[in-house]
């Protein structure tokens, strides 16, 4: 039977030898080295290296890259080096949420909040039907206004300034059996005038009123006409500035009579006198000039 050529193919432990050692002869092999067969290439690569353990040089050794931050520090790269542990790290503390009380501005208060001005251009109907009430009532014997109107605000108050009106109606309504007083406070529309003096009159072009005494009266001066409203103002030329306002007048005294009761007082040339600023409230801002 043939079976040379299965013999053939049988591996003998002199190929290693034959690869890594050729000039070994027979006579100095190792008899206890195991034989190393081609069915299992993984053993046979163990047994390379178990074999010849003098003939590999060992792998060199990566050295150990310490990180910038222990560099930069010795003392924390010395304790790495002797294998002390590392400090645990600090925990975070939580960020501080801001209250929505500070960071959420308040308001200011009512007192404070000031009145509007809307610019009302020629033309406008508004506009139109106040010059004419300014121009017909300059003088009681209809002398014509020889002036001219320069601007005319529209006057837009808080709802606080508006309120506050209201209330001194109601008040006003609630002490009076007079039929005028009982229906709307005796309200009617009259002037109010600034001083000559443009320092004197910053208060009015802000829509403010102004309290002043007469004789032992004390109160708001108000007029029925623009002349006597320019007069009171100690009239003379130049820019000039008046209201328009709505006026709560309420149970009408005489001066020449005190009566504890009233509410305002008649001091003759279509002068009233109104005790209380909240009966007094601006609509209309005149600039003019004579």
């Amino acid at each position: 039977m043939a079976t040379w050529w299965v013999k053939s193919l049988q591996c003998k432990s002199n190929a290693l030898e034959d690869v890594y050692m050729p000039k070994r002869t027979p006579a100095t092999r190792n008899p206890t080295s195991p034989g190393i067969s081609c069915g299992s290439s993984s053993q046979a690569l163990r047994d390379v290296v178990l074999l010849i353990p003098n003939k590999f040089l060992p792998l060199p050794k990566r050295p150990h890259c310490a990180s910038p931050s222990t560099t930069n520090n010795p003392q924390k790269y010395s304790q790495i080096q002797a294998g002390t542990p590392k400090p645990k790290p600090r925990p975070r503390s939580k960020p501080r949420t801001k209250s929505k009380t500070s960071s959420t501005a308040s308001p200011p208060p009512p007192s404070v909040q000031l009145p509007t001005l809307a610019d009302l251009p020629k033309g406008h109907s508004s506009r139109r039907v106040i010059e004419i009430i300014f121009e017909t009532s300059w003088s009681p014997g209809g002398a014509p206004f020889l002036g001219e109107i320069e601007m005319l605000f529209r006057v837009h108050h808080p709802p606080r300034a508006v309120a506050r009106f209201e209330e001194y109606r109601a008040a006003v309504r609630s002490r009076s059996n007079e039929p005028r007083c009982a229906a709307d406070g005796n309200e009617m529309m009259r002037f109010h005038a600034s001083s000559s003096s443009a320092a004197s009159a910053g208060g009015i072009f802000d829509a403010g009123v102004a309290r002043c005494a007469v004789g032992k009266l004390e109160g708001v001066r108000t007029f029925a006409g623009s002349g006597g409203a320019h007069e009171s103002a100690r009239g003379g030329s130049g820019r000039r500035a008046m209201l328009v306002c709505r006026v709560i007048a309420g149970r009408i005294g005489d001066a020449s009579k005190p009566n504890p009761e009233a509410d305002s007082v008649c001091l003759g040339k279509d002068e009233l006198l109104v005790f209380d600023p909240r009966a007094v409230l601006p609509c209309f801002l005149i600039i003019y000039v004579v």
